[in-house]
């Protein structure tokens, strides 16, 4: 048998690795995870993202470790480089920085300097991988000093810079604004929640709780604090007491097991303030910030949801719960390069949703209902729940008759056509709806007043399974306005009606490429009403 030597294509091979899926928070994160090693031992990170001169976006991401000597940073610098990893390092592949950086910018440099070494520096270029194939360009002394200068860059006695050029794709946003106003609010956006996700994801190592030890994260000179999941701080969180058979799931064959604990965090009403309310809800809105918060080596990895175990709910949004892997176990959990995936080991799994959710669930429902006290709205359109379900059952029913329904594992939505002049128009109809017929009964046509995020007016509410009921905010000033003020029976039941029809409208048509267009009608909708109301127009 005759051994063949494959070299794969460089340009094509760069251009599969830019797309594994990163954003612009887990491409910093990532590289900042080289710089909190046992190896690398940096404590203080800087970063820097913004626009320079030329009208161009940089980052730069610099680390007070203890860098990196020629021959170690062109290792470095090399796809699936051959580095050491300690266990309970956040690197592991030797793939994360180059290809987090990479899919955002077109050239990447790094500069290092261990102590007693001479400052060095490697580049990749895609323009010049293009041209020239599997190329590291290294600079020399006189282009790092011109680069260091230019950038208004030291880098001390020892230290690693990355540092991103052509930053083709956000440079593209950034020059299809219409305005330079309109510009800048879309790059302050962006900073806002690298600055948010920064302080979620280390929070243990901002605070000084991670086994590494405490570290300094600064962004744009602006000292990164850390943001807590489980809003400790508060007086009114309840961190749930788990039985050691609840709060701990030994694997076979492994020394350290999975190790949980929960929390149930107050209510809008039990926060000390409004901005401490809006604070702990962090980069999610709160329905979807319900759930787990899987950490690998006391970094947070996967935050909100429930991973398959059950569905969202308005009445749990209050609950989450902290899972904490050890390095040891990640074989278990198959965790992807750019950490945007990981699978619950089916032993943990089960655990989770047959004996830790409902304990957690029960308590955060508990503490919804209690505050959800007081919100009554009495009219004869809530009380005829079997009507509004005939009625909601028809119109679905009629179209769906129409529908060509794909199987669900080829595709998540069905075409339905519908007659329109000449010709025919098309909808997209969630498959959800024909399960939801399957499945359906008066309680799903339940209509409720309940307290939720300030500007949602009204939102489809998962009870169980394919239930669903239509709650409007009772926290919106617009609600006031018609539901507490003596509005009378008559008003309430007609917007009771308004509301039922945009949410099954919504319910019916919204799918994974619409539901953008949806969730912007609905806050603008939001928006427009509390100016009204601001402004006492109504």
């Amino acid at each position: 048998m005759k051994n063949v030597t494959s070299i794969p294509n460089a340009p094509r091979t760069f251009e599969a690795l830019r797309s594994l899926g990163y954003d612009l928070n887990s491409s910093v994160a990532d590289v900042i995870d080289n710089s909190i090693s046992e190896k690398t031992g940096g404590k203080n990170i800087q970063v820097f993202f913004d626009v320079s001169e030329n009208a161009k976006l940089t980052c730069i991401i610099q680390d007070d470790g203890c860098g990196m000597n020629e021959a170690e940073l062109e290792e470095a610098m090399r796809l699936g480089a051959e580095a050491e990893y300690n266990e309970q390092d956040l690197g592991k592949f030797g793939m994360g920085m180059k290809t987090a950086s990479l899919s955002h910018c077109n050239v990447l440099t790094v500069i290092s300097k261990k102590r007693r070494s001479q400052i060095t520096a490697f580049r990749w270029d895609i323009r010049h991988i293009k041209n020239s194939g599997w190329q590291l360009l290294q600079l020399n002394q006189s282009e790092i000093n011109k680069l260091l200068q230019s950038r208004g860059l030291t880098i001390g006695s020892c230290g690693t810079i990355v540092l991103w050029e052509d930053l083709q794709w956000i440079d593209q946003e950034i020059e299809s604004y219409s305005s330079e106003k309109l510009a800048r609010n879309y790059v302050f956006k962006l900073k806002e929640q690298l600055k948010l996700h920064l302080r979620m994801v280390y929070h243990r190592f901002l605070e000084g709780k991670a086994k590494y030890g405490k570290v300094h994260i600064e962004l744009n000179g602006e000292n990164l604090v850390p943001w807590d999941p489980y809003c400790r701080s508060e007086k009114n969180t309840l961190e749930l007491s788990l039985t050691p058979d609840l709060s701990k799931v030994k694997f076979t064959g492994f020394r350290t097991p999975v190790k949980i604990s929960a929390y149930i965090l107050p209510t809008k009403e039990g926060f000390s303030t409004e901005d401490a309310w809006k604070e702990g809800r962090g980069l999610l809105p709160w329905n979807d910030g319900q759930g787990y918060y899987i950490y690998r080596a006391d970094r947070l990895i996967r935050f909100g949801g429930w991973h398959g175990t059950k569905a969202k709910d308005e009445h749990d949004k209050l609950a989450r719960i902290s899972i904490d892997i050890d390095p040891e176990l990640d074989s278990l959990f198959r965790i992807t390069v750019n950490k945007s995936r990981v699978q619950l080991p089916e032993l943990l799994f089960h655990h989770l949703k047959e004996t830790v959710n409902p304990y957690v669930v029960k308590k955060a429902k508990a503490k919804y209902k209690k505050s959800e006290d007081g919100v009554v709205v009495k009219n004869n359109f809530r009380n005829q729940e079997d009507t509004i379900a005939r009625v909601s059952m028809e119109v679905l029913t009629s179209v769906a008759m129409r529908a060509s329904i794909p199987d669900s594992k080829n595709g998540n939505a069905a075409t339905v056509a519908k007659q329109a002049g000449k010709g025919n128009t098309y909808l997209q109809a969630s498959t959800n709806m024909h399960d939801f017929l399957s499945h359906g009964s008066i309680e799903d046509f339940e209509i409720e007043s309940a307290h939720f995020e300030k500007h949602q007016l009204w939102k489809i509410v998962s009870k169980h399974g394919n239930s669903f009921k239509v709650s409007i905010n009772a926290s919106h000033p617009f609600y006031s306005i018609v539901y507490n003020n003596g509005g009378g029976k008559k008003i309430t039941e007609v917007f009771d009606a308004l509301f039922c029809a945009f949410a099954f409208a919504e319910f019916y048509n919204k799918n994974q490429e619409n539901e953008h267009l949806f969730e912007e009608f609905k806050r603008i909708s939001s928006l427009l009403l509390e100016n009204l109301i601001k402004e006492k127009i109504v």
